[in-house]
């Protein structure tokens, strides 16, 4: 009798299993805008935090180097910039990580990340408009890099303001 009954639930369980069913995103999906900010946006935003680094940079390939994040209305528009030498071939940052916390609490997670955006040229500006959930506190995080040759790189971590949502 037992048998039968094991051999009855496991023929409902595995039709069960061949019901087709629909997936749905969380509400917590952010709502990344396609297209990039403007240069005139980008220079506006990370402005105010602008400063010359090259005396600072310890393989002298990046001179400048700066991540904001700004509010505006329910986005968050958040801006990058990386100025290296002329003798740089490629440019650009590993990562770029936007992260959320609750304001009570005191450790970042993770809400979007880019990774690997080069370009081989001397400079990269990077703008993204973002939709994100309010009642967070939000920043940007980023590793700024340049390559002058395979033996000559240069890697540098940068953290954003804060911004509340």
């Amino acid at each position: 009798m037992k048998n039968k009954v094991k051999k009855i639930f496991m023929l409902c369980l595995s039709l069960f299993m061949m019901i087709p069913s629909t997936a749905y995103a969380s509400d917590d999906t952010p709502d990344v805008s396609k297209s990039a900010l403007s240069d005139e946006e980008i220079e506006r935003i990370v402005a105010p935090y602008e400063k010359d680094y090259s005396t600072a940079s310890t393989a002298g390939l990046i001179d400048m180097y700066v991540i904001a994040v700004e509010k505006s209305g329910s986005y968050l528009l958040v801006a990058a910039k990386t100025v290296c030498g002329i003798d740089v071939v490629k440019c650009g940052y590993t990562e770029i990580r936007i992260q959320r916390r609750q304001s009570n609490r005191n450790s970042w997670s993770d809400y979007i990340v880019y990774e690997d955006l080069y370009r081989d040229s001397s400079s990269y500006v990077f703008g993204s408009k973002i939709r994100p959930q309010s009642g967070y506190q939000y920043r940007a995080t980023c590793i700024h890099y340049a390559k002058k040759s395979i033996f000559s790189t240069e890697k540098i971590n940068d953290s954003s303001n804060i911004v509340t949502m």
